[in-house]
């Protein structure tokens, strides 16, 4: 067995684990970004545990074919495979913001990174859905507002005692 073959092997079966693990895939190309930026946004997904995987289209092809996964959109340039474990928001939300923030001021074909696609709820879906998924505020934001939903009516209460309460006292 040749080498290249070895290596080729052994980075299926990394991408599988990587597959197995993750519960939403995102693909970008970063054709064009900088090395400074590619830096910059590693360490954002790798600050809240995401991970990033540079990889060729042939060997993510055979992967997705092997675990089931048919029919695998066609995807333009380098790419760049983003792994979210836990909260399927997250990743996708992360990118946007990164592009937003980082890229803000260039024109798209100067930015570098475009959101090609990914793998949600193991099918493929595009580009617009991975945005609609960015959308979604993030866990604790969304606990937050139930609570605050949550407690409205008690507070609404409160308030409309205490009006009483002051109407009484300015009658008397």
């Amino acid at each position: 067995m040749s080498v290249a073959k070895i290596k080729k092997e052994s980075i299926i079966s990394e991408l599988k684990t990587f597959l197995d693990n993750a519960s939403i895939l995102v693909f970008v190309n970063f054709h064009g970004l900088s090395v400074a930026k590619e830096r910059k946004l590693r360490s954002v997904l790798r600050a809240s545990g995401i991970k990033y995987k540079v990889v060729k289209k042939t060997l993510l092809r055979r992967v997705f074919e092997s675990v089931g996964l048919k029919d695998m959109p066609k995807l333009e340039g380098e790419v760049g495979v983003i792994a979210g474990i836990e909260d399927v928001s997250e990743p996708p939300r992360l990118i946007t913001k990164f592009m937003r923030e980082e890229l803000r001021g260039l024109p798209p074909a100067k930015q570098g990174l475009k959101i090609l696609g990914g793998v949600y709820e193991s099918a493929f879906v595009d580009d617009l859905m991975i945005k609609k998924l960015a959308a979604i505020p993030s866990r604790e934001a969304l606990l937050t507002e139930l609570a605050f939903i949550l407690t409205q009516p008690v507070a609404s209460f409160a308030r409309v005692l205490d009006a009483v309460m002051k109407s009484k006292v300015e009658q008397k």
